[in-house]
Protein backbone atom coordinates (compact mmCIF):
# COMPACT_ATOMS: atom_id res chain seq x y z
CA UNK A 1 0.00 0.00 0.00
CA UNK A 2 1.44 3.41 -0.92
CA UNK A 3 2.25 5.89 1.92
CA UNK A 4 -0.60 8.31 1.12
CA UNK A 5 -3.20 5.55 1.15
CA UNK A 6 -1.80 4.15 4.42
CA UNK A 7 -2.12 7.61 5.97
CA UNK A 8 -5.76 7.98 4.92
CA UNK A 9 -6.62 4.52 6.28
CA UNK A 10 -4.83 5.30 9.56
CA UNK A 11 -6.61 8.65 9.98
CA UNK A 12 -9.99 7.04 9.33
CA UNK A 13 -9.22 4.47 12.02
CA UNK A 14 -8.05 7.17 14.45
CA UNK A 15 -11.43 8.91 14.66
CA UNK A 16 -13.46 6.09 16.27
CA UNK A 17 -10.44 5.13 18.38
CA UNK A 18 -10.19 8.66 19.79
CA UNK A 19 -13.95 8.79 20.37
CA UNK A 20 -13.57 5.72 22.61
CA UNK A 21 -10.35 6.97 24.29
CA UNK A 22 -10.95 10.62 25.12
CA UNK A 23 -8.00 12.26 26.88
CA UNK A 24 -5.42 9.78 25.63
CA UNK A 25 -1.84 11.12 25.77
CA UNK A 26 -0.43 11.97 22.34
CA UNK A 27 2.55 9.66 22.91
CA UNK A 28 0.21 6.73 23.60
CA UNK A 29 -1.81 7.50 20.48
CA UNK A 30 1.37 7.53 18.41
CA UNK A 31 2.52 4.25 19.93
CA UNK A 32 -0.87 2.63 19.23
CA UNK A 33 -0.68 3.56 15.54
CA UNK A 34 3.08 2.94 15.25
CA UNK A 35 4.03 6.48 14.23
CA UNK A 36 6.04 9.29 15.81
CA UNK A 37 4.24 11.80 18.10
CA UNK A 38 5.10 14.66 15.73
CA UNK A 39 3.47 12.81 12.85
CA UNK A 40 0.42 12.00 14.98
CA UNK A 41 0.02 15.70 15.78
CA UNK A 42 0.31 16.64 12.08
CA UNK A 43 -2.41 14.16 11.21
CA UNK A 44 -4.67 15.52 13.95
CA UNK A 45 -4.18 18.99 12.47
CA UNK A 46 -5.15 17.62 9.06
CA UNK A 47 -8.31 16.10 10.54
CA UNK A 48 -9.37 19.56 11.68
CA UNK A 49 -9.85 20.45 8.00
CA UNK A 50 -12.22 17.54 7.35
CA UNK A 51 -15.88 16.94 8.04
CA UNK A 52 -19.28 16.90 6.35
CA UNK A 53 -19.50 20.69 5.89
CA UNK A 54 -17.45 23.85 6.17
CA UNK A 55 -18.74 25.58 9.31
CA UNK A 56 -18.24 25.18 13.05
CA UNK A 57 -19.78 21.93 14.23
CA UNK A 58 -19.45 20.39 10.78
CA UNK A 59 -15.67 19.90 10.95
CA UNK A 60 -13.73 17.57 13.24
CA UNK A 61 -12.29 19.57 16.13
CA UNK A 62 -9.86 19.02 19.01
CA UNK A 63 -9.18 20.73 22.31
CA UNK A 64 -6.10 22.60 21.11
CA UNK A 65 -5.13 23.88 24.57
CA UNK A 66 -5.17 20.37 26.04
CA UNK A 67 -3.14 19.08 23.12
CA UNK A 68 -0.49 21.82 23.22
CA UNK A 69 -0.29 22.34 27.00
CA UNK A 70 -0.90 18.85 28.39
CA UNK A 71 -0.18 16.60 25.39
CA UNK A 72 -3.56 14.87 25.56
CA UNK A 73 -6.15 14.44 22.83
CA UNK A 74 -9.84 15.30 23.15
CA UNK A 75 -11.83 14.92 19.92
CA UNK A 76 -15.20 16.52 19.28
CA UNK A 77 -17.68 17.22 16.46
CA UNK A 78 -16.87 13.84 14.93
CA UNK A 79 -20.20 12.18 15.68
CA UNK A 80 -21.05 12.18 11.97
CA UNK A 81 -18.51 9.40 11.35
CA UNK A 82 -20.79 6.49 12.46
CA UNK A 83 -23.66 7.75 10.29
CA UNK A 84 -24.53 5.59 7.26
CA UNK A 85 -23.18 6.96 4.01
CA UNK A 86 -25.87 8.71 1.99
CA UNK A 87 -25.04 10.21 -1.39
CA UNK A 88 -27.23 11.28 -4.29
CA UNK A 89 -26.98 9.52 -7.64
CA UNK A 90 -25.18 12.53 -9.15
CA UNK A 91 -22.67 12.63 -6.27
CA UNK A 92 -22.16 8.87 -6.58
CA UNK A 93 -21.57 9.18 -10.34
CA UNK A 94 -18.91 11.89 -9.79
CA UNK A 95 -17.15 9.79 -7.14
CA UNK A 96 -17.31 6.67 -9.30
CA UNK A 97 -15.77 8.48 -12.28
CA UNK A 98 -12.93 9.67 -10.02
CA UNK A 99 -12.41 6.15 -8.65
CA UNK A 100 -12.44 4.68 -12.15
CA UNK A 101 -9.71 7.16 -13.11
CA UNK A 102 -7.63 5.94 -10.16
CA UNK A 103 -8.44 2.33 -11.08
CA UNK A 104 -6.86 2.77 -14.52
CA UNK A 105 -3.46 3.40 -12.93
CA UNK A 106 -3.79 1.16 -9.86
CA UNK A 107 -1.65 -1.90 -9.27
CA UNK A 108 -1.63 -4.79 -6.82
CA UNK A 109 -3.70 -4.35 -3.67
CA UNK A 110 -4.58 -0.78 -4.73
CA UNK A 111 -6.86 -2.16 -7.47
CA UNK A 112 -8.64 -4.43 -4.97
CA UNK A 113 -9.19 -1.55 -2.56
CA UNK A 114 -10.63 0.68 -5.32
CA UNK A 115 -12.89 -2.13 -6.58
CA UNK A 116 -14.20 -2.63 -3.05
CA UNK A 117 -14.82 1.12 -2.65
CA UNK A 118 -16.67 1.22 -5.99
CA UNK A 119 -18.93 -1.66 -4.93
CA UNK A 120 -19.71 -0.07 -1.55
CA UNK A 121 -20.37 3.31 -3.14
CA UNK A 122 -22.75 1.77 -5.67
CA UNK A 123 -24.59 -0.03 -2.87
CA UNK A 124 -24.84 3.12 -0.74
CA UNK A 125 -26.17 5.16 -3.67
CA UNK A 126 -28.57 2.47 -4.85
CA UNK A 127 -27.03 2.45 -8.32
CA UNK A 128 -25.02 -0.05 -10.35
CA UNK A 129 -21.36 -0.31 -11.33
CA UNK A 130 -22.02 0.50 -14.99
CA UNK A 131 -22.65 4.26 -15.18
CA UNK A 132 -23.13 5.96 -18.54
CA UNK A 133 -19.79 7.74 -18.10
CA UNK A 134 -16.61 5.70 -18.15
CA UNK A 135 -12.94 6.67 -17.97
CA UNK A 136 -10.46 5.43 -20.53
CA UNK A 137 -6.75 6.18 -20.25
CA UNK A 138 -4.11 4.95 -22.71
CA UNK A 139 -3.33 1.30 -22.07
CA UNK A 140 -0.35 0.63 -19.80
CA UNK A 141 1.46 -2.70 -19.50
CA UNK A 142 0.35 -4.12 -16.11
CA UNK A 143 3.96 -5.13 -15.38
CA UNK A 144 5.11 -1.55 -15.98
CA UNK A 145 2.30 -0.17 -13.85
CA UNK A 146 3.19 -2.53 -11.00
CA UNK A 147 6.90 -1.64 -11.24
CA UNK A 148 6.19 2.10 -11.12
CA UNK A 149 3.90 1.67 -8.10
CA UNK A 150 6.48 -0.49 -6.30
CA UNK A 151 9.35 1.93 -7.00
CA UNK A 152 7.31 4.83 -5.63
CA UNK A 153 6.16 2.91 -2.54
CA UNK A 154 9.61 1.50 -1.69
CA UNK A 155 11.54 4.61 -2.81
CA UNK A 156 13.71 2.57 -5.17
CA UNK A 157 15.35 3.46 -8.46
CA UNK A 158 13.63 2.40 -11.64
CA UNK A 159 15.32 1.23 -14.82
CA UNK A 160 13.09 1.66 -17.85
CA UNK A 161 12.94 1.59 -21.61
CA UNK A 162 11.14 4.71 -22.80
CA UNK A 163 9.64 5.28 -26.25
CA UNK A 164 9.77 8.72 -27.87
CA UNK A 165 6.90 8.77 -30.36
CA UNK A 166 8.04 12.00 -32.00
CA UNK A 167 11.47 10.64 -32.95
CA UNK A 168 10.29 7.04 -33.23
CA UNK A 169 13.06 5.74 -31.00
CA UNK A 170 13.57 4.12 -27.62
CA UNK A 171 16.06 4.96 -24.88
CA UNK A 172 17.13 3.31 -21.63
CA UNK A 173 16.95 5.43 -18.50
CA UNK A 174 17.51 5.03 -14.79
CA UNK A 175 15.32 7.33 -12.71
CA UNK A 176 14.50 8.18 -9.11
CA UNK A 177 10.66 8.34 -9.03
CA UNK A 178 9.04 11.23 -7.16
CA UNK A 179 5.32 10.86 -7.82
CA UNK A 180 2.71 9.86 -10.40
CA UNK A 181 -0.34 11.84 -11.47
CA UNK A 182 -2.99 12.01 -14.18
CA UNK A 183 -3.30 15.08 -16.42
CA UNK A 184 -5.41 15.60 -19.55
CA UNK A 185 -6.18 11.91 -19.91
CA UNK A 186 -2.59 10.67 -19.50
CA UNK A 187 -0.68 9.14 -16.61
CA UNK A 188 2.69 10.81 -15.86
CA UNK A 189 5.67 9.85 -13.73
CA UNK A 190 7.69 12.69 -12.23
CA UNK A 191 11.29 11.55 -11.64
CA UNK A 192 14.94 12.53 -11.59
CA UNK A 193 16.53 11.17 -14.74
CA UNK A 194 20.15 10.13 -14.23
CA UNK A 195 20.77 10.16 -18.00
CA UNK A 196 20.20 13.92 -18.35
CA UNK A 197 20.74 14.74 -14.65
CA UNK A 198 17.51 16.71 -14.35
CA UNK A 199 13.86 16.36 -13.34
CA UNK A 200 11.72 14.95 -16.12
CA UNK A 201 8.10 13.93 -16.71
CA UNK A 202 7.44 10.60 -18.45
CA UNK A 203 4.21 9.34 -19.99
CA UNK A 204 3.60 6.02 -18.27
CA UNK A 205 1.94 4.54 -21.37
CA UNK A 206 5.21 5.17 -23.25
CA UNK A 207 7.30 3.13 -20.81
CA UNK A 208 7.97 -0.07 -22.75
CA UNK A 209 9.58 -1.98 -19.86
CA UNK A 210 10.45 -1.21 -16.25
CA UNK A 211 12.48 -2.93 -13.54
CA UNK A 212 12.71 -1.93 -9.87
CA UNK A 213 16.37 -1.80 -8.81
CA UNK A 214 17.83 -2.58 -5.39
CA UNK A 215 19.41 0.87 -5.10
CA UNK A 216 17.38 3.42 -3.10
CA UNK A 217 16.23 6.60 -4.81
CA UNK A 218 18.74 9.14 -3.51
CA UNK A 219 17.52 12.30 -5.22
CA UNK A 220 14.47 14.18 -4.05
CA UNK A 221 12.67 17.22 -5.38
CA UNK A 222 12.76 20.51 -3.51
CA UNK A 223 9.31 21.41 -4.87
CA UNK A 224 6.65 18.98 -6.04
CA UNK A 225 6.47 18.84 -9.82
CA UNK A 226 3.65 21.12 -10.89
CA UNK A 227 1.23 20.25 -13.67
CA UNK A 228 2.34 23.29 -15.61
CA UNK A 229 5.84 21.79 -15.74
CA UNK A 230 4.49 19.74 -18.62
CA UNK A 231 5.28 22.90 -20.62
CA UNK A 232 8.69 24.13 -19.40
CA UNK A 233 10.26 27.32 -20.70
CA UNK A 234 13.61 29.01 -20.54
CA UNK A 235 16.49 30.42 -22.53
CA UNK A 236 17.93 26.92 -23.04
CA UNK A 237 14.87 25.80 -25.03
CA UNK A 238 14.00 26.62 -28.66
CA UNK A 239 11.09 29.04 -28.91
CA UNK A 240 8.80 30.87 -31.32
CA UNK A 241 7.15 34.28 -31.11
CA UNK A 242 3.46 34.41 -31.95
CA UNK A 243 0.75 37.03 -32.24
CA UNK A 244 -2.75 36.10 -31.14
CA UNK A 245 -6.18 37.67 -31.24
CA UNK A 246 -8.54 37.69 -28.22
CA UNK A 247 -10.01 34.28 -29.16
CA UNK A 248 -6.59 32.69 -28.52
CA UNK A 249 -6.03 34.22 -25.08
CA UNK A 250 -6.90 30.93 -23.34
CA UNK A 251 -3.75 29.41 -24.85
CA UNK A 252 -1.51 31.70 -22.78
CA UNK A 253 -2.30 29.89 -19.54
CA UNK A 254 -2.86 26.50 -21.13
CA UNK A 255 0.66 26.36 -22.62
CA UNK A 256 2.48 28.71 -20.20
CA UNK A 257 3.30 31.27 -22.88
CA UNK A 258 5.53 34.18 -21.93
CA UNK A 259 3.51 37.31 -22.73
CA UNK A 260 5.65 39.98 -24.43
CA UNK A 261 2.94 42.52 -25.28
CA UNK A 262 -0.77 42.99 -24.55
CA UNK A 263 -3.04 45.35 -26.47
CA UNK A 264 -6.27 47.09 -25.50
CA UNK A 265 -8.30 45.04 -27.99
CA UNK A 266 -7.24 41.81 -26.23
CA UNK A 267 -4.66 40.75 -28.80
CA UNK A 268 -1.18 39.84 -27.65
CA UNK A 269 2.36 38.87 -28.59
CA UNK A 270 3.93 35.95 -26.72
CA UNK A 271 6.82 33.50 -26.70
CA UNK A 272 6.21 29.75 -26.70
CA UNK A 273 9.06 27.43 -25.75
CA UNK A 274 9.35 23.83 -26.88
CA UNK A 275 12.02 21.39 -28.02
CA UNK A 276 9.75 19.60 -30.52
CA UNK A 277 9.00 21.57 -33.73
CA UNK A 278 6.09 19.26 -34.60
CA UNK A 279 4.49 19.97 -31.21
CA UNK A 280 4.92 23.73 -31.70
CA UNK A 281 3.31 23.50 -35.14
CA UNK A 282 0.35 21.64 -33.68
CA UNK A 283 -0.17 24.36 -31.05
CA UNK A 284 -0.29 27.10 -33.70
CA UNK A 285 -2.58 25.12 -35.99
CA UNK A 286 -4.85 24.19 -33.08
CA UNK A 287 -5.69 27.90 -32.72
CA UNK A 288 -7.56 27.72 -36.02
CA UNK A 289 -6.17 30.94 -37.46
CA UNK A 290 -6.28 32.94 -34.23
CA UNK A 291 -2.50 32.57 -33.74
CA UNK A 292 0.22 33.68 -36.17
CA UNK A 293 3.96 32.92 -36.02
CA UNK A 294 6.07 36.07 -36.13
CA UNK A 295 9.53 34.54 -35.77
CA UNK A 296 11.59 32.71 -36.73
CA UNK A 297 10.63 33.28 -40.37
CA UNK A 298 11.58 29.73 -41.44
CA UNK A 299 9.23 28.25 -38.88
CA UNK A 300 6.42 30.59 -39.97
CA UNK A 301 6.80 29.25 -43.52
CA UNK A 302 6.71 25.65 -42.23
CA UNK A 303 3.44 26.33 -40.39
CA UNK A 304 1.91 27.96 -43.48
CA UNK A 305 2.95 24.99 -45.63
CA UNK A 306 1.51 22.52 -43.10
CA UNK A 307 -1.76 24.45 -42.91
CA UNK A 308 -2.06 24.59 -46.70
CA UNK A 309 -1.36 20.86 -46.97
CA UNK A 310 -4.06 20.15 -44.38
CA UNK A 311 -6.61 22.29 -46.23
CA UNK A 312 -5.65 20.81 -49.59
CA UNK A 313 -6.42 17.33 -48.26
CA UNK A 314 -10.12 18.25 -48.31
CA UNK A 315 -10.23 19.03 -52.04
CA UNK A 316 -7.30 16.99 -53.37
CA UNK A 317 -5.27 20.03 -54.40
CA UNK A 318 -1.49 19.91 -54.12
CA UNK A 319 -0.17 23.01 -52.34
CA UNK A 320 2.79 24.97 -53.60
CA UNK A 321 5.58 24.70 -51.02
CA UNK A 322 6.97 27.93 -49.59
CA UNK A 323 4.33 30.10 -51.27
Amino acid sequence: MNPSLKQVVRMLAMVPYLQSNQGIPLVDLAREFKIRPAQAQRELEMMMLTGWGEFHGQLIDFDVSALEDDGVVHIRDAEFMPRPLRVSRSEAAALMVALRTLRQSAAGDQAEIIDSALAKLAEAAGTDLDPSVDVLLPAVDPAVQAAVAEALARKRRLHMVYANDTRDEQSERTVDPHRAFTQDGHRYLSAWCHKVEADRLFRVDRIVAATVLDEPATTGTSTRTRLEDLFPRGAHLPSIVVEGDPQAEWMIEQYRMEVLERHEDGSFRARQSGSDPAWLRRIVMRAGGHLRVVEPADFAREVRDSARAALAAYDGAIPEQGA
